[in-house]
């Protein structure tokens, strides 16, 4: 069953419980999340995250689910990059991601970025329009064209001539 959690962006005093929440959802019995975590905190210290495009999802006054949204590189302007997206153990399968991400890609379009990519789940991100990049002349080195996992969306500003190498802006 759905629920329908209040998303909005994020604000200085949510980034504690945001780090337990990545932390917590991205831990299972061979991984402990600290990559995930280490990503947010990158990010946040490069001041690489979209305005607007840092969201969470809050039910009460608890943060039970986050997406960032922050400048990848891939020509000028750039896209936005998705990383991470994640939900409370608790709270998954209730709708919360699919909230967060629609309106993470309302706000890139309304921003008017070209796209946005990902690597994650194809069949995941796919109802949210995302296809794989390589096949568009976008690569992810990291995992190499071929790879479904890296994934973009093209809003409606997008240029096709928009192609080449993708780096995340933890990435040097």
């Amino acid at each position: 069953m759905a629920v329908n959690p209040a998303v909005r962006s994020v604000e200085p005093l949510d980034h504690e419980a945001i780090l337990v929440l990545v932390k917590e959802a991205f831990t299972a019995p061979d991984r402990d999340g600290r990559e995930e975590v280490q990503i947010v905190l990158d990010t946040w210290c490069l001041n690489a995250v979209v305005p607007g495009l840092e969201l969470v999802a809050v039910e009460g006054k608890v943060v039970v689910g986050h997406v960032l949204g922050a400048r990848g590189r891939l020509g000028s302007p750039g896209v936005v990059a998705v990383a991470p997206l994640c939900v409370s153990p608790s709270w998954q399968h209730q709708g919360i991601g699919s909230a967060l991400m629609t309106e993470l890609l309302d706000r890139a379009e309304q921003q008017r970025w070209p796209a946005v990519v990902v690597l994650g789940n194809p069949a995941y991100y796919g109802r949210f329009g995302f296809q794989p990049a390589g096949p568009l002349g976008v690569v992810y080195e990291t995992v190499g064209q071929d790879s479904p996992f890296f994934q973009m969306r093209s809003l409606s500003s997008f240029d096709s001539s928009m192609r080449g190498t993708f780096r995340y802006c933890w990435e040097t």
